[in-house]
């Protein structure tokens, strides 16, 4: 038996022993000739419920944030059968949380446990922790063949051991969670964060020059979908350049798209297809233009292989920043795109003349080395479309709540996402018959004439809505946890939609921040209050806007932090 196994008896003994005593003390009660005990037995069952209650508490204390909360009362109430306590996942965690204190922990559990068994024997209780009578009328006969004591004085050794064990436990325990607590708040403090700030530069930048690279006449056919990246674990500490190198270690990846309907049905030429192309997979680096040889006129030039993930894009980006006589620009992203569906496509395309003059970025793409799969039978869900669906389970949901707070300090106040973003703006591409959840895309279409711009909040809510982008966010992670659009979970108190903006708005508002409240005692503190902090701006500072270092820096560890610890425990 393991020494953690040992708490989960510990904390079923004192309650079998507290149960003897009462059921002694109610037999001592109906017995006239024992009464004279009958205040010491009351006594020694009130001092035992006091640290079965110290006990409880510490145990409690100590598996805060090493056991969901919804599992914790049944845990508790059924220590002993507890399949938990033989499980090495649930050791480690406890050993983690312990650190130096494991031992000493053990040993004392250990010794209580030893003070429970010796309280059973003296208390003449059967293997199982429970009385050898089961009559209370049979008291006195049973008390004259089992031969226990009735004087309180024979258990206070005992009571002093448990007493005194109990006693080191909630020191130890509290002491432990003090100094986890200040090491957390200093480690925070200190904590180096991704630069947000370089990497939604770098967005603005991509765009800017995606809006001019469509030269061809069928320009408003195209969209261009950028994939949603948590991107946390590109840090820099405070001390270091926000050069591109160090703010965007990985590239963009995108999804090109000449949209099915607006092909034409006739072939242009007898040797070229009616499709140019439908779908086209790429990663792109955004480099300082000043690192690119000066462009000439050529349209493809060898780079490299394109590549697919992480570890090989890395690779191809750093030999892509070297410097390159051969990398030219493209004058045309359509026409550059069509000529990849030839058999060469191990290019790398350079965005583009033009841009050079007004841009500091170049911008690199490289197209996957395999062409798409079957694209023809590729299509679009949003996450309004999966939000419901039985496939889209807890866990992807969870997952893409931290992928789509580090995208909003990303991506706030880029053209890739509106301040009123929601689940009709964040999608999904179908493959092979199956809908990628764990690749969330944001999508631009680049029709060259202007798109109205996204209706701001009323003025009489913006006192209460003070962050509408993290307000849209705070609703998406209410709708991932319960599965169900938000007008879905509105109640009659909170107000109707009536068809007006500012009263619509302010129903929608009642019903989120109720279910902030609701979400804690489902969710957990981490995720409710991470929801919390996103509906209602609350993170005690002044500012409320993305662009300030220390608002961005709050939200990072109130929000997208928060999250990221949540699914890691739960998954």
């Amino acid at each position: 038996m393991s020494g953690i196994e040992v708490a989960g008896l510990v904390l079923g003994a004192i309650p079998l022993i507290l149960a003897g005593l009462e059921f002694y003390a109610n037999g001592i009660a109906v017995t006239k000739r024992y009464w004279r005990y009958r205040e010491e037995f009351k006594s020694l069952v009130v001092e035992l419920r006091c640290e079965k209650t110290m006990c409880e508490n510490s145990i409690n204390m100590l598996l805060i944030g090493v056991m969901p909360h919804k599992d914790m009362a049944e845990f508790l109430a059924n220590p002993c059968s507890a399949a938990r306590w033989k499980d090495i996942k649930f050791e480690k965690k406890l050993r983690a949380r312990l650190g130096p204190t494991y031992d000493s922990y053990i040993d004392t559990i250990t010794q209580m446990n030893s003070t429970a068994m010796m309280f059973q024997q003296r208390l003449k209780l059967d293997s199982s922790g429970k009385p050898q009578f089961s009559d209370e009328k049979s008291f006195k006969e049973s008390y004259k063949r089992l031969k226990f004591s009735l004087n309180k004085v024979d258990y206070s050794d005992l009571m002093t051991k448990l007493r005194h064990s109990n006693s080191s436990l909630h020191r130890m325990t509290t002491q432990t969670i003090s100094i986890q607590n200040m090491q957390s708040a200093n480690k925070s403090d200190r904590r180096a964060i991704p630069n947000f700030n370089v990497i939604n530069d770098r967005a603005h930048g991509f765009y800017s020059a995606l809006s001019s690279g469509w030269k061809c006449p069928c320009h408003a056919d195209h969209s261009v979908s950028l994939r949603l990246e948590p991107r946390m674990e590109d840090v820099s500490s405070d001390d270091e350049d926000s050069n591109d190198e160090v703010a965007m270690r990985d590239p963009f990846h995108v999804l090109f798209r000449y949209s099915h309907h607006h092909r034409s049905k006739k072939p242009t030429s007898p040797t070229k297809s009616a499709s140019p192309w439908m779908w086209e997979e790429a990663d792109v680096r955004i480099t300082l233009a000043s690192k690119l040889s000066t462009p000439t006129a050529a349209t493809l030039a060898p780079c490299g292989k394109g590549v697919r993930f992480a570890t090989q894009a890395k690779k191809a980006v750093k030999a892509a920043l070297d410097p390159n006589p051969n990398l030219r620009p493209i004058q045309d992203l359509c026409s550059a795109i069509s000529m990849l569906q030839d058999p060469q496509r191990d290019v790398c395309l350079s965005l583009l003349a033009s841009e050079y003059a007004k841009l500091k970025y170049g911008l690199l793409i490289y197209p996957l080395k395999d062409p798409p799969s079957d694209p023809e039978s590729w299509s679009v869900s949003s996450l309004r479309n999966v939000l419901e669906d039985a496939k889209f389970t807890r866990h992807d949901r969870l997952r893409l709540a931290v992928t789509l707070a580090s995208s909003v300090l990303q991506l706030h106040e880029t053209p890739w996402l509106e301040e009123n973003w929601g689940k009709d703006n964040i999608f999904f591409i179908n493959r092979d018959e199956k809908t990628v959840y764990d690749h969330p895309f944001v999508s631009q279409h680049f029709n060259h004439a202007s798109l109205p711009p996204s209706s701001p909040i009323p003025a009489s809510m913006s006192r209460i809505i003070r962050n509408q982008t993290l307000y849209a966010l705070g609703v998406s992670l209410i709708e991932l946890w319960y599965g169900k659009p938000l007008h879905e979970l509105q109640r009659p108190e909170d107000g109707d939609m009536t068809g007006d903006v500012r009263v619509d708005l302010m129903t929608e508002w009642n019903t989120a921040d109720r279910l902030v409240d609701e979400l804690y005692s489902e969710a957990g503190g981490k995720y409710s209050d991470a929801v919390r902090r996103c509906i209602r701006c609350d993170f005690d500072r002044r500012a409320s806007s993305l662009e300030d270092a220390a608002f961005q820096k709050a939200v990072y560890q109130g929000v997208v932090s928060q999250l990221k610890e949540n699914f890691d425990f739960l998954y």
